[in-house]
């Protein structure tokens, strides 16, 4: 997809417009919904450079083993599973190498084309395409900090606490820096593997109320919500109980 040869931005551009069908053609929504998990993987040797550098020592050190494989390859992250040395499964998210620069070199391109519009084409002043990419560019700014994702995902562990229908993956603090995000590997189904679900025999009018009972939770009572709620980031665990994950953008009310 051309979108992803264009690079990071240009994907989680894709991926904002995969939730619009308001605004371009539903064959084109289909179509920028693939960018959610379909980004081609860097080489682990990369990876690797990117943890020894947040560590400051071989990943032996840390881990007891790490996959080499990715278990999703992203816009802006690539996600490994691994063991720590005491035994606990954990999944590695790891940012891509330069992209904070890559990401401004391509918002200037982005601020570019909106100041045309707004300047040369009228009927696109009403949506304030400077705004938009304003608004687009604090966001990327976020999902580039795993520290604030770190501190996202604690306040939703104390927000479910006591829940039995979400689970929320623990974060390893003490492994976790502006790079690197470690967490609690959560073993389920997504919700977007609908075949591997049904086989299962998850009952998805129990899933689909546990769901909209932990949303509204989410708005009405807590006043911080998960912003990025797409198939890829929802689990189903044993027992229909709904793991969450991608905590990097958050809604506050």
């Amino acid at each position: 997809m051309a979108f992803e040869e264009l690079g990071p931005t240009f994907v989680k551009l894709g991926q904002v417009l995969a939730t619009r069908p308001d605004l371009i053609p539903v064959e084109f929504v289909e179509e920028f919904k693939k960018l959610h998990d379909q980004v081609s993987p860097l080489p682990f040797s990369e990876i690797k450079r990117v943890l020894e550098s947040q560590y400051g020592s071989t990943l032996d050190e840390i881990f007891a083993e790490i996959n080499p494989v990715p278990l999703g390859s992203a816009s802006i992250a690539q996600v490994h599973r691994a063991k720590l040395r005491d035994g606990s499964d954990v999944v590695v998210k790891v940012q891509r190498p330069g992209i904070e620069r890559i990401i401004a070199d391509d918002i200037s391109i982005l601020y570019y084309l909106a100041e045309l519009l707004q300047k040369y084409v009228k009927e696109t002043r009403i949506f304030n395409p400077i705004g938009i990419v304003d608004e687009f560019f604090r966001t990327l700014e976020l999902e580039t900090n795993f520290v604030i994702e770190a501190n996202n995902i604690r306040r939703f562990i104390e927000n479910f606490k006591d829940d039995t229908e979400v689970k929320i993956p623990h974060v390893y603090i003490e492994l976790t820096g502006p790079r690197v995000l470690v967490l609690e590997f959560l073993k389920g189904i997504p919700l977007s593997q609908a075949a591997a679900l049904e086989q299962e025999g998850v009952d998805r009018q129990t899933v689909m109320k546990a769901g909209l009972r932990a949303y509204f939770k989410q708005v009405f009572k807590d006043g911080l919500f998960h912003g990025d709620l797409h198939a890829g980031n929802l689990f189903i665990l044993p027992g229909s109980r709904i793991g969450l994950i991608d905590f990097g953008i958050v809604g506050r009310l």
